[in-house]
């Protein structure tokens, strides 16, 4: 569906700039004939405009963002940066990705970018950037600035083709919006219809086989009254990773109409209009290299540890496979058996510390028993598809009763190499439970070469469409003296992405697994003999391979924005319409006021989806999954395994592997046979009951004495099963099938605002004050699998509106103002300072806004309130009076409260873990046997009632049955207590049902929203120079100290301290979750492994630098042009870009007297690097005929820069962990034809 609608686009608009460059002659030779009209037509400006004409080199004079009129830059107090089209141009700027690194407080991410924005935690995850790259940036440290477009909110990425200037806004400024990003803005000026005919085309060609045409038109059509302009994109984008690309084709148009006949006297009217359709599809490199699940599986010797506070020293992998059954065994005691239980929980040594226990080994991959898809990296097509591990759903006892269980077989699952954070945790690290262990990056690119290889290879997508619509009316009168404009503003955008690999599992992954699951338990019948050797061996054992479920990662997002806006201004100058020089006439200088009233409304459809599942009633049936199991449960996700190159089990090191990228698309068919045992009862002539001897068990075990039902061999056993597979790239339907969640939100804010500007003292003082009241209503529904009312969990798209009242509403008033004055032209001093060869300029600004996030809930789904911004600048502004130098000198200080974090992950096991807990209490308190969520009791009279480690507690060493009962009966206990202590809130928010008996579910509350505070204080530095009419300079530079506090707020900190409180301290935290064994895992361990080591790493951050923070950033540019002698028409520049070192981590320190607590040592930080990047470039200017001017340019970026890493992240012990790739070199040659 998707697929359709962007070839169609991209053929209407490769139609439309054909046509355009056909028609370019003949505009051409229209344009020659009134050429000296033109050179002399001058467009005259109304209040509300502001043009590039009036840009001299990288100095602009005017600009919007003060209040909202065409006003001096001079004039204004607030921190605004405008980024010329000509500066565009010297250093071949097209976007947000290759400008916002020469600005000043400005970070964007991206392979080129100077940071990533995927925060410090233990795992850095770049997927969510890849749809919208325009919108990962960073000002002043704080937050994404929010992009617009001529000062409307927009989501569409801006590019240079149809852009005159950009202005960028730092920190809030209510007057523009009082509702934003209280980072700031980027704002760019579309270019506008003119009235002088002119033609421009360019062609670029750059590295990587990357390829840029774009076409300008103007056309008057009616002298000084009509005029058009059209202009085009196409832009095919190649990156240094292969198969990476960005193809974006665009198309803009623009009217401009000045009627004449309603030009009466003094009165003018201007009529606007622009549009634009675009779409970008893309295969989007990676800023990140994989995760590194590879190189410890060839680690060798030992390594320190501990378990239950004891030090204990481990074995490295040093390549050892394993079959899925041996690593799961925690119940036999069997050695080298159980890799990834630290305790076993079986046997007559059942509570004892399993001394098998390997830290390093953890899940392969999202496998969770689903069908896994075995593809070649080269090959479309799979070779294999395997279930690994074994439903049992239809086992019977011996009574031939179905029971759901084969006892030859317990709990097993494939193995991989486990992400090293969840490693530190398992092998009890120095302050591992303090979640401060952060993932590896593979950083040896002769294991993979991750600098000129996308690991994805091309199996992923992403997309945005869009179209945009904006109609203006202005009316001045009495020469601009007082007017009015009114806008429309439409807006209609969408993205989406398929992910190949999301969260932990973008990684590069070995096989460890030496067979299938398909063995029996025969061999351990044999004196010394192992159990579940017989299975088919693995043919990819050892090797290399990328994997995910397609679960994660795949999502859409559609927006439909629309604007209203209606500004008025009144401007009165005292010094005019008098007879006299009275000195109250210079005192009351002129003012100008200006009133807002406007309306934007957006609305948008968030919807992740699976990108593809297993939906077959038979295989439903097949597996006796009740009718209340979901279709997305983990048993019908898809994984696909994709092998990279030969196995590695006969090196020593993955160093030099040399693992190939995959380079075909890894199609999952709509039907595949799956390999999968078949657990129907098969032997009408065995007696079930009858003796057998189960092999699984350790001889002399009472336990080896079976019976014939719990023999696989009387089963139908293993071989290939069809299921069809639904794939939500096959249609729009199939992708709604496919939705787990959906969230329609629609938001609608009402805007006064009043701006006064006064000029006072001859323009010597001005002052800026802005009032303004904003108003946000805001709706939501969501929809997902667990709140779905068909019982599979499909979503019903029938009722997806929105009501028609309000959820939630708000009202916010905010102020800003600035005081400037001009000390030269003070009239008591300005005799004074005539002679200095500088004027020097005094301004402060005071400024706030909001985010208008209505639908915000905290964790008991109370509203959050609107997140606030605050800041103060003032400086100095110093220009020679020739205006050829100005040096800018800004103090600031920007404050946000309540904004939305992006830093906590795991935030979804909040719920999750009162769900977990509360049926596994369930289970332990009334005994209930059988499938997860069943209610059934436990038969009293059966043997195993009390023995069952399923529904009771096991004994742990040296501990006898009725001891065990008493741990459980405490567990019970300390977790009923803290139910009672749970504010009700926190269940009706969560959707959580303490009242079954059966195991609850918990949906995160819609709008959920985790906050912190952040205050960003320092310097910022702005010179441009212009010393001849040839020699262009500016430099910039910043220094900038970023904090973050608050993180969670107020109802989350209290309601998590108060649940670690019980889980550590109060006994909660001993309930065993997935069966009561002494060594099974508990509510603690799961809190901690899932979200609480999380949320203390976070916790721990309050009071430090925001990741990736650059204290001091400096930037120089320069060009000059040779319009003279034997170098006449050339020109050459360049660029240097310096950051500071970083801080990626502080050193952890314990805190005396309190073993459940740590802290940072700030003092002593780890620091990454400093940077330097150096651009050059030249260009030739020539006329190549009386009407056609040339210009050819060639910029070379990162000049000199091959492949680096620049670290990220630290380990406690300041080894680098988490890596960003180094922008390398790249170059474009750019050919202009002018005419």
């Amino acid at each position: 569906m998707h697929t359709i609608k962007k070839k169609t686009l991209r053929r209407s608009a490769l139609l439309v700039v054909s046509a355009l460059f056909t028609a370019g002659s003949t505009w051409a030779q229209t344009a020659s004939e009134s050429s000296e009209i033109d050179e002399e037509e001058v467009l005259v400006l109304s209040p509300f405009e502001v043009s590039a004409e009036e840009e001299q080199g990288y100095a602009a004079a005017t600009t919007l963002a003060g209040n909202r009129l065409n006003t001096e830059l001079r004039d204004i107090g607030n921190a605004v940066t405008v980024v010329t089209k000509q500066f565009l141009d010297d250093i071949g700027a097209t976007d947000n990705e290759s400008l916002l690194q020469y600005t000043v407080g400005t970070e964007v991410g991206n392979v080129q970018g100077n940071f990533t924005g995927t925060g410090d935690g233990s795992l850095l995850d770049e997927s969510s950037r890849f749809t919208n790259p325009n919108q990962n940036t960073r000002v002043r440290g704080l937050a994404a600035a929010d992009n617009t477009r001529d000062y409307f909110l927009s989501n569409i990425p801006w590019d240079g083709y149809n852009v005159d200037r950009v202005d960028l806004q730092r920190g809030p400024n209510s007057i523009l919006f009082g509702q934003g990003s209280p980072a700031g803005i980027i704002n760019v000026g579309t270019k506008q219809a003119m009235f002088n005919n002119s033609n421009e085309v360019t062609f670029r060609v750059a590295s990587f086989g990357s390829v840029r045409g774009t076409v300008d038109f103007n056309r008057v059509l009616m002298e000084d009254q009509l005029a058009v302009r059209v202009a085009a994109v196409s832009d095919s984008q190649q990156y240094k990773q292969d198969p990476a690309f960005s193809d974006t084709e665009r198309i803009f148009g623009a009217v401009r109409f000045e009627p004449g006949f309603l030009k009466q006297g003094s009165a003018r009217t201007i009529i606007k209009a622009s549009g634009e359709f675009g779409s970008v599809d893309s295969n989007r490199p990676r800023t990140l290299p994989p995760i590194d699940l590879i190189t410890p599986w060839f680690r060798t010797g030992t390594y320190a540890g501990t378990r239950n506070g004891q030090a204990v020293t481990y074995n490295n992998l040093n390549r050892e496979t394993f079959n899925p059954h041996q690593l799961q065994d925690d119940n036999t005691g069997r050695a080298n058996h159980g890799q990834v239980r630290p305790s076993i929980n079986g046997g007559p040594n059942a509570g004892q510390p399993n001394p098998a226990f390997q830290p390093w080994i953890g899940n392969f991959g999202q496998q969770f028993g689903g069908p896994n898809l075995f593809f070649d990296g080269n090959n479309p097509v799979h070779n294999d598809a395997i279930v690994w591990e074994i439903s049992e759903e239809r086992g019977i006892d011996a009574a031939g009763n179905i029971d759901g269980d084969i006892g030859e077989w317990a709990f097993h699952r494939a193995g991989g190499i486990d992400n090293y954070a969840s490693f530190a945790r398992k092998a009890g690290l120095p302050f591992a439970n303090f979640g401060v262990y952060r993932n590896f990056n593979l950083t040896d690119a002769s294991v993979f070469d991750f600098y000129n290889n996308l690991y994805d290879g091309p199996n992923k997508e992403e997309w945005q469409d869009w179209n945009q619509f904006n109609v203006s009316l202005a009316q001045t009168f009495m020469d601009d003296r007082f007017g009015f404009e009114y806008t429309i503003n439409e807006e209609n955008y969408d993205n989406g992405q398929y992910a190949s690999m999301s969260g932990d599992r973008q990684a590069i992954y070995v096989d460890i697994n030496d067979s299938y699951p398909d063995a029996t338990a025969a061999g351990g019948l044999v004196p010394g003999g192992r159990p579940h050797l017989d299975g088919t061996p693995n043919p990819n054992v050892g090797r290399p391979f990328i994997t995910d479920s397609g679960q994660f990662g795949n999502n859409s997002f559609e927006s439909v924005r629309s604007s209203q806006r209606l500004t008025g201004f009144l401007r009165h100058d005292f010094e005019q319409g008098g007879t006299d020089n009275a000195w109250w006439r210079t005192l009351l200088g002129r003012h100008t006021l200006t009133g807002l009233f406007a309306t934007d409304e957006q609305q948008s459809d968030n919807r992740s989806f699976q990108r593809f599942a297993v939906v077959d009633n038979d295989y439903f049936n097949f597996l006796e999954s009740s009718n209340s199991t979901k279709w997305n449960n983990n048993t019908f996700a898809i994984n696909r395994v994709m092998y990279l190159g030969d196995s590695l089990l006969n090196s020593s090191s993955a160093s030099g592997a040399n693992i190939p990228r995959p380079t075909a698309f890894a199609q999952v068919p709509t039907s595949v046979n799956v390999y999968t045992f078949d657990s129907t009862w098969n032997a009408p002539g065995v007696d079930q009951a009858a003796y057998w001897a189960n092999g699984y068990q350790l001889p002399g075990d009472g336990r080896q004495d079976s019976t014939q039902s719990e023999n696989s061999a009387n089963y139908v056993g293993w071989g290939y099963r069809p299921v069809n597979v639904v794939r939500a790239e096959d249609s729009l339907a199939a992708r709604n099938q496919l939705t787990t969640s959906a969230r329609l939100t629609k938001s609608e804010v009402e805007s006064e605002a009043f701006v006064w500007q006064g000029h006072l003292l001859g323009g010597a003082l001005v002052g800026t004050y802005g009032k303004r009241e904003d108003t946000a209503k805001s709706w939501g529904l969501a929809k997902d699998v667990n709140g779905a009312a068909d019982p599979r969990g499909f979503l019903d798209f029938s009722d997806y509106q929105l009501a028609a009242d309000p959820s939630n509403s708000l009202t916010v008033e905010s102020e800003s103002y600035s005081i400037v004055t001009h000390i030269d032209e003070l009239p008591f001093l300005e005799n004074l300072m005539e002679g200095l060869p500088f004027k020097t300029t005094f301004f402060y600004n005071d400024s706030s806004n909001f985010r208008p996030e209505a639908n915000r809930v905290d964790v008991y789904g109370e509203s959050i309130a609107a997140p606030q911004g605050k800041t103060v600048d003032r400086g100095l502004l110093f220009a020679t009076r020739n205006g050829r130098y100005s040096l800018k000198i800004n103090k600031y200080k920007t404050t946000v409260t309540n904004a939305t974090s992006s830093g906590l992950g795991g935030a979804w096991f909040i719920g999750a873990s009162q769900a977990w807990s509360a049926g596994w209490v369930n289970k332990f308190e009334f005994n209930l046997k059988g499938g997860y969520t069943a209610d059934r009791a436990l038969d009293p009279s059966n043997p195993i009632a009390e023995t069952d480690t399923e529904v009771n507690y096991g004994t742990a060493p040296g501990e006898n049955a009725a001891q065990a009962k008493a741990r459980e009966l405490a567990a019970i206990a300390a977790w009923r207590s803290w139910q009672a202590k749970v504010d009700p809130r926190f269940y009706a928010a969560w959707g959580l049902d303490t009242g079954t008996s059966a195991q609850p579910s918990a949906s995160t509350p819609l709008g959920f929203s985790v906050t912190e505070d952040a205050t960003s204080e320092g310097y910022e530095v702005e010179f441009t120079a212009q010393p001849t009419q040839n020699w262009r300079l500016t430099l910039n530079a910043s220094k900038t100290d970023a904090i973050r506090n608050n993180i969670g707020g107020t109802n989350l900190s209290h309601f998590i301290g108060a649940y670690e409180n019980a889980l550590k301290n109060e006994g909660a935290g001993d309930l065993r979750i997935w069966w009561g064994g002494a060594g099974n895992e508990t509510a603690l361990f799961q809190w901690n492994n899932n979200i609480g080591s999380e949320w203390a790493a976070r916790k721990l951050q309050e009071g430090t630098s925001v990741p990736e923070l650059r204290e001091w950033r400096f930037n120089a540019i320069s060009n000059y042009d040779f319009s003279e002698g034997r170098l006449k028409g050339f020109n050459v520049g360049a660029a240097l870009r310096w950051q500071d070192n970083v801080i990626i981590g502080y050193p952890p320190v314990s805190v005396p007297n309190d073993p459940n607590s740590i802290s940072f040592d700030l003092a002593s930080p780890y620091r990454g690097p400093a940077e330097t990047n150096i651009d050059v470039w030249v260009g030739y200017r020539r006329k190549l005929s009386d009407r056609i001017d040339w210009n050819i340019q060639l910029n070379v970026r990162n000049l000199g820069q091959g492949n680096s890493l620049i670290p990220i992240t630290v380990q406690p012990d300041g080894t680098p962990a988490g890596y960003r790739i180094a922008p390398y070199q790249t170059w474009q040659v750019t050919n202009t034809f002018r005419f």
